[in-house]
């Protein structure tokens, strides 16, 4: 399906002659056009292909035009017949409308502590609106089976993103029941249509969130199995394939193989085992690689950034001891933050960009103790401290949804400034 993205653009200039304020009137009336013919365009397209427009958008940051595009789309089919035809696309509106306001919340940052109301009740209204016509569509005789496989994934993708959400603000025991249904629901939608490869995608991420959540959870829910691997093995398949969710797979299956090079349990496993640090170091570069080929070198115009790949990439950086290519990406995160408060008047959660600024300050502390900067030793040790002290109160280099995965990253962070302290015998 097409990807391109239309962007809109528009000039102004400033003319004397009344010939050429005749010219411009004439340009500005066929940029309106255009911008017309472009909307009455998006607005011809299927759910599924307005979606992949739009997934690839809010990769930059361009989320204002798609919520009245969809508002639009779902208003005209509520006030329509209903037959079934129109129920299954208003069942995907539903959906992807919140999934639009899903991934604002990831850009957005979102927490137990922090959230904006009104973006987490429009998530949950049209969430909710896609389970209940879901499950409504699933009693219909009349369904195909194709079209009993895509209730079935929309069900479970739909019981995933609230189940995501919900693990997010702290909410484990209702995270973990929402995605065992989903986890259920994809597994119906793949057996009824194999190539619904985008189930893939959500399957990977309950298997293998799961197991790295551990405890209790991961005993009620898979008996305690480790089902890493599987996890794995599921998003890798989806890549293989055709999908919708290519940037959210790509970006998930990185963050997945950053996490595995600092997980305990892969310590002594040999170089050749799939979940070796070597062998998730390799796949994550590649993956980060093939993630900002894809999507971040022909962009729109004026865009800055993406803050996520910008974190990703800071990050392995660190685990590979490049603190001053680190360096360069967590302050390229706090610019593209920067731009994302003052021109598109987000409102980003204040912990994040505290936790950035705290990871920057950091790769420079590890940058000056490594290179004669004329840091007097005394000086040095005040900023080590400084920044063991902020850990060990509570302070977080890295913001991620996991509280386990956020923990071992900070162990990375923390090992190191003790190893710092000790060999600068402070």
């Amino acid at each position: 399906m097409n990807r391109t993205l239309t962007i809109k653009t528009f000039f102004s200039g400033w003319v004397a002659a009344p010939l050429f304020l005749l010219f411009l009137c004439m340009g500005n009336a066929e940029a309106a056009k255009t911008q017309a013919d472009i909307e009455q365009e998006i607005d011809s397209l299927s759910a599924l292909e307005m979606a992949e427009r739009a997934l690839v958008d809010t990769l930059y940051y361009n989320f204002d035009p798609w919520f009245p595009r969809f508002q639009r789309r779902i208003q005209k089919l509520e006030a329509g017949p209903q037959s079934l035809a129109d129920q299954l696309e208003l069942m995907r509106l539903y959906f992807y409308m919140a999934g639009l306001n899903g991934e604002l919340t990831h850009v957005l940052s979102f927490t137990s502590k922090f959230k904006i109301q009104k973006i987490k009740d429009d998530f949950m209204y049209y969430s909710n609106k896609a389970r209940v016509l879901a499950e409504t569509l699933l009693d219909n005789p009349e369904l195909s089976k194709e079209d009993y496989a895509d209730a079935y994934f929309f069900l479970g993708v739909s019981e995933g993103y609230v189940a995501l959400l919900e693990y997010g603000e702290g909410n484990l025991l209702s995270a973990l029941i929402d995605g065992l249904s989903a986890d259920n629901h994809l597994e119906d939608a793949l057996k009824l249509d194999p190539g619904h490869a985008d189930a893939h995608v959500g399957l990977g991420v309950y298997r293998y969130g799961n197991t790295r959540l551990g405890g209790l959870g991961n005993l009620i829910m898979q008996g305690g199995s480790d089902l890493r691997l599987v996890g794995l093995r599921h998003i890798e398949t989806a890549l293989e394939k055709k999908i919708l969710s290519k940037p959210l797979a790509l970006k998930t299956l990185a963050w997945f193989y950053v996490s595995e090079q600092i997980n305990p349990d892969n310590a002594d496993l040999p170089d050749n085992d799939p979940l070796s640090t070597y062998v998730a170091r390799s796949r994550a570069l590649f993956l980060l690689d093939q993630y900002e080929r894809l999507y971040f070198v022909d962009v729109p115009e004026g865009f800055v950034g993406n803050k996520g790949l910008a974190m990703m990439k800071a990050i392995q950086f660190v685990l590979d001891g490049d603190y001053a290519k680190a360096l360069t990406q967590f302050e390229k995160n706090l610019k593209i933050c920067d731009y994302l408060i003052r021109v598109k008047k987000f409102k980003l959660n204040p912990q994040y960009l505290d936790t950035v600024k705290a990871a920057a300050k950091f790769c420079r502390l590890m940058i000056a103790a490594a290179a004669d900067s004329g840091i007097s030793h005394s000086e040095s040790c005040v900023h080590v401290n400084e920044q063991i002290d902020f850990i060990e109160n509570g302070g977080s280099m890295i913001e991620y949804e996991s509280s386990k995965i956020r923990g071992e990253i900070q162990d990375v962070f923390y090992r190191r400034l003790k190893d710092l302290s000790s060999r600068l015998d402070c």
